[in-house]
């Protein structure tokens, strides 16, 4: 297997920053490409701006595509320096921000009982992969997960009689306790007894969701199927081509307010359990989860002019 200077040092960054606690799955699949960038161009000297330049335009060349890659390499750039004389540090952002919070697109709940009902469409031999796909979207409508966090449920994870989740191996390595609802509860106990009955009786260890054959369903299969399935609904997000996964936590961070607020639920002040319920550290990061919806502004108006008067709906 061909090496260079650049492709040992990413080697050295990777279990580094692994050591801290990263998992750095996205940074790389970008830092290996970099990598194979330089040994195609045959590239054997140190990291300077030139070759990164060359690589950044070399590929999709949307602002937010490129600025994505500089954002991944610039902690690489330190990291190389420091063992390197000749290697460059970048720590110029020259494109887009890429952390400019995007618009979320906020699912209605006909639309997720549409895309729910849609996965009975999915190529589905055995009927795993549709049964499958359609509970872990009704799991994210209701409870908020990361995508990654349901592929990563375990059957000890589920307790469908106390009606909590064990949510493991989840951002920055926390694990937090969330209680469900019962009727949440009751699907996931329908869920597994199907697959008992079609792939045998699971042990606490082994993966709560699977897909067709009996395989443990994957983050990267969910997306697929999900892009499979999500022109149903015809929606229109806003900055994306399509709709996420990830905006069913955007959607359930949004319905939570939005029920504090119609039961005069103090919302400052129970903030921080919907943060922890999402698995935040603190309220703020919360905040980057909650939209206003024309549900909310509505609620927010009528909720001004019962103290302040006025009229919501005179012209």
């Amino acid at each position: 297997m061909r090496t260079n200077k650049i492709s040992r040092q990413v080697k050295d960054y990777l279990e580094y920053k692994r050591s801290l606690g990263f998992k750095l799955k996205a940074d790389e699949i970008v830092l290996k490409g970099f990598v194979q960038y330089t040994l195609e161009k045959n590239y054997n000297g140190s990291l300077c701006k030139d070759i990164v330049l060359d690589w950044i335009a070399s590929g999709v060349n949307s602002d937010k595509t490129m600025g994505r890659k500089l954002e991944i390499i610039m902690p690489f750039s330190k990291y190389a320096a420091a063992f390197d004389e000749n290697a460059i540090i970048i720590n110029k952002q020259i494109f887009q921000n890429v952390r400019v919070r995007p618009t979320p697109y906020i699912y209605t709940e006909d639309e997720t009982i549409k895309l729910m009902n849609q996965c009975s469409k999915l190529y589905s031999p055995d009927g795993i992969r549709a049964l499958s796909v359609a509970t872990v979207i009704g799991l994210l409508w209701s409870c908020g997960l990361r995508p990654s966090e349901p592929i990563n449920l375990t059957v000890g994870d589920v307790n469908t009689d106390e009606c909590f989740l064990h949510i493991r191996k989840t951002k920055f390595l926390k694990e937090r306790v969330i209680p469900i609802d019962k009727s949440v509860a009751q699907k996931l106990h329908e869920y597994q007894c199907k697959i008992t009955e079609k792939l045998g009786l699971r042990f606490p260890d082994m993966p709560f969701f699977y897909t067709t054959y009996g395989k443990p369903l994957t983050e990267r299969a969910l997306e697929y199927a999900f892009s499979l399935i999500r022109p149903c609904i015809n929606a229109n997000p806003v900055g994306y081509p399509h709709v996420r996964l990830y905006d069913f936590r955007h959607t359930m961070a949004c319905r939570t307010i939005q029920r504090w607020a119609e039961q005069g639920v103090d919302i400052n002040k129970n903030l921080y359990i919907l943060s922890t319920y999402l698995g935040h550290v603190k309220p703020q990061d919360t905040y980057w989860y909650i939209s206003s919806t024309p549900e909310i502004m509505k609620l927010s108006c009528l909720k001004y002019e019962e103290m302040f008067g006025g009229d919501f709906d005179e012209e």
